[in-house]
């Protein structure tokens, strides 16, 4: 069972990752249409690691489920409370790929996955929602004019690419995740690097 001490480890670490990454997707932002295929596969090499962190040190069915809720909650405060379906999709998938914490590579994996759903959240939300539901849901983001120029750039095309993209930045990102856990977090015959 999953004590208070495990929750807050895992939400600090999901806000930690939550927040930087929000910050290189705005930099990303900056690239214009390329943003479309890899701001959230790049912001993945942040979110791994502390992904991977958290499900290593709690090693407790839920964490990743939670870790998600938080990301989707994060997602709420900042006004996209559209992404709470999203992010716990991709929590509920990500804990059913890990099975018991015990395997670095089926977290890396498990990660991969659930960040995979979640970066694909503006096309999957774009096709969902389209132009009617984009203004409705995401008023604060989205004018008419801007919601229907980003559903027209969401050709099958497009779709393909950032889907091809993402598949391979996610899956660099949760290795990279296990790479820095196993590198500076893990116990081993030595101590941990960082305490």
């Amino acid at each position: 069972m999953m004590k208070l001490k495990n929750v807050v480890q895992i939400a600090v670490l999901a806000v930690i990752g939550c927040v930087v990454a929000f910050g290189i997707s705005m930099l990303t932002g900056l690239l214009g249409m390329a943003a479309l295929y890899i701001s959230a596969g790049f912001a993945a090499f942040v979110i791994g690691p502390t992904f991977v962190i958290a499900a290593r040190k709690v090693q407790k069915r839920g964490t990743a489920l939670l870790f998600w809720a938080v990301l989707g909650l994060v997602y709420a405060i900042l006004g996209y409370g559209v992404m709470i379906p999203i992010t716990l999709i991709a929590g509920i998938v990500c804990e059913l790929i890990i099975g018991k914490y015990d395997n670095s590579k089926r977290i890396a994996i498990a990660f991969s996955v659930a960040m995979f759903i979640d970066s694909m959240h503006s096309i999957l939300l774009t096709k969902i929602l389209g132009v009617e539901g984009l203004v409705k849901y995401m008023s604060s983001t989205f004018s008419p004019e801007q919601a229907a120029q980003m559903v027209a750039a969401y050709t099958n095309e497009v779709i393909l690419i950032a889907a091809a993209v993402n598949v391979v930045l996610c899956l660099l990102a949760g290795f990279f995740g296990a790479f820095i856990n196993n590198k500076f977090f893990e116990k081993s015959t030595q101590q941990s690097k960082l305490k």
